[in-house]
């Protein structure tokens, strides 16, 4: 008993500091409610400096204290319609085989579009950002072509390289229909402050990168009391990253620093309203089974959600077809190394000789 009354005693000195400890209170006060509500009301009697309101109702979500703004009742959660179950606390699992992740398509795309550059050098003039086009609203697909092109082979792996290093946690935590939606609108918010702030032309997916990493910046900022201290410790660390990245940039007049900017604030935009929202949350009240879920701000439509799943759809379709049409034509294959060798003429018996 007297273990048990210095856990909660733990919690309730760890229950105004979420920084320290936000994880382990909220272990605590979702298993058992009614007792960590009560000790605290009771503590604060003799602690004065302590601010919580003497009530002890056994209902933990008319509490108004920090850790209890992000529980949601069943009844309440049932009827709304932008509540999903969160899938992305498996951040540790593997990619199911056969399928490729969004951030490797977005990758293969971008070298591809290079590659179409080099081969054809009138693709950089089509597609790169000309802010006087842009104003005067002509050829305003320039706002998204300059994403998917690259100025040489540095500029496409180091933006690639950020890419790979902060896509596939974002894209785990927001899904790929949200991660591509922050992608794409990231980069053309960039180009959108870049076609005012600058008249030079500007071609690249730094901006795009930058919102990623504001997006990711936003989203753990937000959970902190679910993650914790490592949520603070990684936050701090991109917004400095961010920062002195533009910091550089200022330093460098060849670097379009305006598109940068632009797309970070196009990221954290998209994370604040579309971005995950998480709440904790258990089904009837049954307090031993707690699950997350994720209520945003705005909730995308679900054709936009499952653009990323049909265009992956569609892929495997044609690779599929394509496979059988291989083996109905005999397993004729362009490459030779592939091709099968024709089955020699065996009995299906074994001959053996009369005796």
């Amino acid at each position: 008993m007297k273990i048990y009354r210095a856990l909660w005693f733990l919690a309730f000195s760890l229950l105004r500091s979420e920084k320290q400890g936000g994880g382990v209170v909220a272990s605590l006060a979702v298993r058992y409610p009614v007792h960590f509500v009560q000790h605290a009301s009771s503590s604060s009697k003799q602690r004065p400096w302590r601010t919580y309101d003497g009530t002890t109702s056994s209902n933990p979500y008319s509490r108004r204290r920090e850790f209890f703004d992000h529980f949601l009742p069943w009844h309440e959660v049932r009827k709304d319609k932008r509540v999903r179950v969160w899938r992305g606390n498996d951040l540790g699992r593997q990619q199911r085989p056969g399928k490729t992740s969004l951030v490797t398509k977005l990758l293969f795309l971008n070298i591809a579009a290079y590659a179409l550059q080099v081969v054809t050098p009138k693709f950089t003039a089509w597609g790169i950002k000309r802010s006087e086009l842009i104003l005067q609203g002509r050829d305003l697909y320039r706002l998204l072509t300059p994403v998917f092109l690259h100025g040489g082979p540095a500029h496409l792996m180091m933006n690639m390289y950020s890419l790979n290093n902060v896509g596939h946690d974002v894209e785990q935590l927001f899904g790929p229909g949200r991660f591509l939606c922050t992608y794409l609108l990231s980069g053309i918010a960039g180009n959108i402050f870049s076609a005012f702030q600058s008249p030079n032309p500007a071609l690249g997916a730094s901006g795009a990168v930058f919102g990623i990493l504001g997006a990711y910046t936003v989203f753990l900022a937000r959970h902190e009391w679910l993650l914790g201290r490592v949520g603070e410790r990684m936050s701090s660390q991109l917004m400095q990253t961010a920062f002195l990245n533009i910091a550089l940039g200022f330093a460098n007049p060849s670097i379009d620093n305006w598109g940068h900017i632009g797309g970070f604030v196009g990221g954290c935009a998209m994370a604040y309203y579309v971005g995950p929202r998480l709440y904790m949350t258990s089904r009837f009240d049954d307090f031993d089974n707690k699950f997350i879920i994720d209520r945003p701000i705005l909730r995308l439509p679900r054709p936009i959600e499952s653009i990323p799943d049909k265009i992956g759809n569609i892929a495997n379709t044609i690779s599929q077809k394509v496979r059988l049409d291989r083996l109905l034509n005999g397993g004729s294959s362009s490459r030779p190394w592939q091709q099968r060798r024709p089955p020699k003429d065996r009995p299906r018996w074994s001959i053996k000789p009369d005796r």
